[in-house]
């Protein structure tokens, strides 16, 4: 990630989680975000996961309050978040509308969006979201897979050929890791970047996955609730 957006986030981070007066800078649930590759089961792990914590569930609304910060429709923020690179076609949108769509815009407005609910608890899957938080009191997971393994889970279920599979895996799995590059220059691919990383390719039922993230999503919690009592 380079200096500049570092400082940035750093920047937006200060105000958006400064704490009211006579309380704690700490979320008031468990805070998760999943990067994961497309059919790892990252999804259903996410969405459990929620569950079983009672927090919001954030992938797609992620999304809509984006668009609603932007002050346009998701469908526009669709095309930017599904392949920063087009953000070279919004040229002629910014012409008609009178819109600032350009990718920086973008970048602080999704960063704004994630810092505010992270500030909240919840599972926040995917866009980016263990980057933003990255100095925030969250579980950042990463949820990966062999692409042949997970195309053939991916046929499966949706009654694809597992060529067709594996394309779509491939093209999926380069979009989300060109999108959070573009974004925050970070590479899906770094280790540091997350606290625990899972392959499920020997998985077939995601629980134990489940209860194991909820008691280390408990734990990073209640660690700093415990740690901002300390202080």
């Amino acid at each position: 990630m380079t200096t500049d957006v570092l400082s940035a986030i750093a920047a937006m981070a200060e105000v958006v989680s400064k704490p009211a007066e006579g309380t704690l800078s700490r979320p008031k649930q468990p805070v998760i975000t999943i990067s994961r590759d497309c059919g790892s089961g990252g999804d259903i792990i996410a969405e459990r996961l929620a569950q079983r914590l009672g927090v919001p569930y954030y992938e797609q609304d992620l999304l809509r309050r984006v668009a609603e910060r932007l002050e346009t429709d998701v469908a526009t923020a669709r095309m930017l978040d599904e392949g920063i690179g087009r953000a070279k076609e919004m040229w002629l949108y910014r012409l008609f509308s009178g819109q600032d769509l350009s990718p920086d815009t973008y970048r602080d407005a999704l960063a704004r969006v994630i810092m505010s609910l992270g500030r909240a608890g919840g599972v926040l899957v995917g866009r980016g979201a263990h980057v933003v938080l990255a100095n925030a009191c969250a579980l950042r997971v990463r949820v990966s897979g062999t692409p042949e393994i997970c195309a053939r889970r991916l046929a499966a279920s949706q009654g694809q050929s597992e060529a067709e599979a594996l394309a779509h895996v491939k093209d999926v799995n380069h979009h989300r890791g060109e999108f959070v590059w573009e974004m925050f220059r970070s590479r899906l691919s770094e280790a540091s970047q997350f606290d625990i990383t899972i392959n499920t390719d020997r998985m077939v039922d995601f629980e134990d996955v489940v209860e194991m993230l909820e008691s280390m999503a408990k734990a990073v919690h209640r660690g700093s609730v415990l740690g901002k009592i300390a202080d």
